[in-house]
């Protein structure tokens, strides 16, 4: 059924499996759930609060609880049993649940354990299961269209069944301290097992051996201190009281004395343990200052193979780039043709040395460019060459620095170390195995004892003869005795002075009369008596005190206890203190990390992002190179057709104008051509040649002191043959048609050393031809 509460639909409301007459269930089953449904409805949850904790914002001490509202809302004479229309089949199932010849017993072991877990109290208006009799009424009372009643049919069944279940805990394992059942102790007794009643389950029980010993230390001094004599018999003997006290002291020595043990071995035991700890901390730290100093040197190691790889990648694209661009230039070069520039500034080119086969010989007339010289080929010659030059040029000055085998801190350096420590053990070797020289080392374990200088001879006075002198010497020796005797006097005076107590203790005791001794025996019992009157008074004063003492124990009590749960209260606010502390702190650290994790989230979309660029970049450069390497060649092979294709074209037309020319030149353009040829090429050819010349004549002295310095001693072994001593040089006389006239001399002999024979030739042709 739905029923409309304002503006919402509800399927049923909350009591209506009680108030409905129409209201149809299934069984009890449905009817429990839609009474367990109203009672657990939200709208009967009401908050209690906990006035201590109001203000609270711990979830720990929460300010208040929800719970159900204990009012009921049904009355008590609305019947919550369920009405049932049907329940012939119900009973049925249960008739033949209940006859065991039909099988199916309930599995309480394997397979329907789970409905045992917990006690569950019967319903009282069930219907017996084995009572046929009682199930015939009912199916009667059916037919006859009645319901069945509220009110017990027959006999019922217990209120409380209980089924066996197996569990996989023991006993062993559930129990935490022994049960202690209740004991009662009868007046003017006392057992021993009750001086064992601080002890407990692992605090002392089960007993070990240390425990029994102090069981037995324990045990000996009750029946040291039960075979003592009460204290009321004795207090007023001294000595018996002393004797007592004594006992008592040396008990609790000897318990100090154990207790000491027991602390000193804790303490070796504690040590022992702070030992093995500190060397697991040290282990561990080496492990990981190992750990990461392996990480790192990996981490420098990739580092340094990626770098590796990378300059070599590097290497490789440069080496191909040069050499893409040598082959290009190698092919432009070959379809340009020859290039005479290139070939002249090519020592080892055809210009230089041309092929044989080809039907030129460069060493046509090489005995013409013998150079003869006096001061090389005669001994006069080279001792007045020899004479002319400075010492500088004949000895050299070779100054080696000394070797540095210490640094500038003091240390030795590591390649002397070696040899060093080898020079030690030869200079060791060679003491141990030569006789003479351990024959003079020093023993290493025996000393020197030095002998004591003697003492000079004592010297003999001859004795005076004169009176005078004699009485003079008796006089001295007399006054010598004197000072003698009066220094030992006063060190008696002050020793008896130090031991003056002494002295008179020892006349009070044993050097006195009759009279003295009595009157020390008076002394002696007035004393007593005194002492014993102030026992008297302290034993007083004692009974007042206890007195009082009971007075006081009520008091104290009561302000024990309230400081105690003030001092309660104080812990426990200090720990919801640090609780609160505790709490703030991790929330900073949860803080942190968050924002440790965003840090590095970001710092990881940084450099993902820089890669990515970087890759782009690499990507784009590469283009770039390509299409500008592309580009350029082209531009290259272009600009070289182009050119190629103007120089042409700039020849035939200088062709057609040189031929125009030719055709109209007479003898006064023929003179101005030649003296501009002769301006512009010969003349400055020439005063080159003249320049070279001066300075080659500058050189000279110094290119034959270095041949001397080097070829000497070859040279002075050889034999000299003779030689002409003079030689002719000739000069070349050259004139220009312009205003200024240069005469250039060229001396043969340095221009030939200077030059090759290939040079002097060109050089020949060269100004023939001009």
């Amino acid at each position: 059924m739905t029923h409309r509460r304002g503006s919402v639909m509800v399927k049923e409301r909350q009591h209506d499996y009680l108030y409905d007459p129409v209201y149809t269930l299934s069984g009890i089953r449905d009817h429990e759930r839609a009474m367990r449904k109203s009672v657990t409805q939200l709208g009967r949850l009401e908050k209690l609060f906990n006035f201590n904790n109001l203000f609270s914002e711990i979830s720990l001490y929460k300010p208040f609880i929800w719970q159900l509202n204990p009012k009921d809302p049904v009355p008590d004479h609305v019947n919550r049993q369920f009405n049932a229309q049907d329940v012939c089949n119900d009973l049925l199932k249960r008739m033949i649940r209940g006859n065991e010849s039909f099988g199916d017993p309930r599995d309480v072991i394997r397979r329907e354990r789970a409905k045992f877990f917990n006690h569950y109290r019967a319903h009282s208006g069930k219907f017996p299961d084995n009572d046929m009799v009682q199930v015939d009424m009912a199916i009667e009372t059916l037919g006859h269209g009645r319901l069945i009643t509220t009110e017990p049919i027959g006999m019922h069944g217990p209120t409380f069944v209980s089924r066996a279940i197996q569990t996989v805990y023991r006993d062993s394992e559930a129990q935490t301290d022994p049960y202690t059942p209740p004991y009662v102790v009868n007046v003017g007794e006392t057992p021993e097992v009750l001086t064992l009643a601080t002890l407990g389950y692992g605090r002392g029980l089960p007993a070990g051996l240390h425990d029994v010993e102090m069981i037995e230390r324990a045990r000996e001094r009750r029946k040291i201190e039960n075979s003592l004599e009460p204290y009321s018999e004795i207090a007023y003997d001294p000595k018996r009281v002393e004797r007592r006290r004594k006992i008592l002291q040396d008990l609790e020595l000897r318990e100090w004395h154990f207790r000491e043990q027991e602390v000193e071995a804790l303490q070796e035991v504690r040590m022992k343990v702070l030992v093995q700890l500190l060397r697991k901390r040290e282990e561990h730290e080496q492990e990981a200052a190992s750990r990461r100093l392996d990480r790192m040197w990996e981490e420098r190691c990739a580092a340094k193979e990626a770098q590796c790889k990378k300059i070599q990648h590097q290497f490789v694209t440069a080496i191909r780039k040069l050499m893409r661009k040598r082959l290009a230039e190698r092919h432009v070069l070959r379809e340009k043709g020859r290039d005479v520039i290139c070939d002249y500034s090519d020592p080892s080119s055809r210009a230089f040395a041309p092929l044989t086969r080809l039907g030129v010989f460069p060493d046509r007339a090489s005995e013409a460019n013998v150079v003869k010289s006096f001061y090389l080929n005669t001994y006069e010659g080279l001792l007045e060459l020899e004479q002319s030059l400075p010492a500088s040029c004949l000895k050299t000055n070779i100054k080696i620095e000394p070797i540095q085998m210490y640094t500038k801190e003091g240390y030795l350096r590591g390649e002397f170390r070696n040899q060093q420590e080898l020079a030690k053990l030869q200079q060791y070797l060679d003491g141990a195995l030569n006789p003479k020289i351990r024959a003079r080392r020093k023993p290493r374990f025996l000393e020197k004892i030095e002998r004591a200088p003697p003492r000079p001879a004592t010297p003999s006075i001859t004795p005076p003869k004169d009176e005078s002198v004699l009485e003079r010497e008796l006089a001295a020796i007399i006054l010598q005795q004197l000072i003698r005797g009066r220094a030992i006097q006063t060190q008696m005076y002050e020793a008896k002075e130090k031991h003056k107590e002494l002295i008179e203790e020892l006349r009070s005791t044993h050097a006195l009369l009759e009279d003295e001794i009595a009157e020390k025996r008076r002394q002696k019992r007035l004393i007593l008596s005194t002492q014993n009157q102030h026992a008297e008074l302290l034993h007083r004063d004692n009974e007042m005190d206890n007195i009082l003492g009971q007075f006081e124990c009520g008091s104290l009590a009561d302000m024990l206890d309230f400081l105690s749960k003030e001092l309660d209260r104080l812990i426990e606010e200090r720990r919801i203190h640090a609780l609160v502390l505790l709490a703030e702190r991790h929330r900073r650290m949860r803080e942190a990390e968050e924002s440790g994790n965003r840090q590095r989230e970001e710092r990881r979309r940084r450099e993902q992002d820089e890669v990515f660029k970087q890759l782009v970049k690499v990507h784009q450069d590469t283009v770039d190179g390509y299409l500008a390497s592309v580009a350029g060649v082209a531009i290259d092979t272009t600009a070289d057709t182009i050119a190629q294709r103007e120089v042409d074209e700039l020849a035939r037309q200088v062709d057609i104008i040189a031929c125009d020319m030719e055709v109209n030149r007479d003898a006064k353009r023929s003179e101005l051509i030649a003296a501009d040829l002769v301006h512009n090429f010969l003349i400055p050819e020439v005063n080159r040649r003249s320049y070279q010349a001066a300075l080659e004549k500058c050189q000279r002295p110094l290119l034959l002191a270095a041949h001397r310095e080097i070829w000497g001693p070859a040279h002075s072994a050889a034999e000299i043959e003779p030689l002409p001593k003079n030689e002719e040089s000739f000069r070349l006389d050259v004139s220009t048609m312009t205003s200024d006239h240069a005469d250039v001399t060229l001396s043969k002999p340095s221009f030939t050393e200077h030059t090759g024979p290939t040079e002097v030739v060109d050089a020949h042709n060269t100004i023939d031809g001009d």
